[in-house]
């Protein structure tokens, strides 16, 4: 009777793993704002509080890719407030399909994003400025925000002056 018991466990086990499948993918997801009707105070997962803890893992079931939104807004007398935003990325679409004279509610999921990180273009706009970064690994948005093209560049030009410096010094 055990057996029996222990055997039906297990073929539920792997009937529901069958039938769901593989998890979805997990994203880091913390809020700007507090959610409506609750203040700072007492609002949970705000960014500003983000500690890479469990409470801030999500699954995407409709998304393919993790997304991190990197902003700044420079106000008046020079402040300058920078934030981050992680969530998964936008890629649901729903929409009304009409097939066999019945309408019915379809859904897709939409690969409008490339791994890697963009800037948006302001186009001169006196606007916040915002790096949108996509990537497929779970948690992947956890990555602190860095700017290692400047470094890049930084580096470069210190090594570029460096080598006239060497060239000169052997005239």
């Amino acid at each position: 009777m055990i057996w029996c018991q222990c055997s039906l466990t297990i073929a539920y086990s792997i009937l529901t793993f069958i039938v769901t499948g593989v998890s979805s993918l997990q994203c880091y997801k913390c809020l700007i704002n507090p959610p409506l009707g609750e203040n700072y105070n007492t609002a949970k997962n705000l960014c500003v509080h983000f500690d890479y803890s469990d409470s801030y893992i999500v699954e995407c079931p409709y998304s393919t890719m993790c997304m991190k939104q990197e902003f700044h807004l420079d106000i008046q007398n020079g402040v300058r407030i920078d934030g981050v935003l992680r969530d998964c990325a936008p890629q649901k679409h729903e929409y009304q399909d009409f097939k066999n004279g019945r309408w019915s509610l379809k859904t897709e999921i939409k690969e409008p994003y490339e791994e890697g990180c963009f800037s948006n273009d302001d186009k001169g706009e006196r606007a916040t400025t915002s790096r949108y970064c996509y990537c497929r690994k779970n948690l992947c948005n956890s990555t602190p925000s860095t700017n290692h093209e400047g470094y890049t560049d930084i580096m470069g030009v210190i090594m570029v002056f460096n080598l006239m410096k060497y060239i000169n010094s052997l005239r």
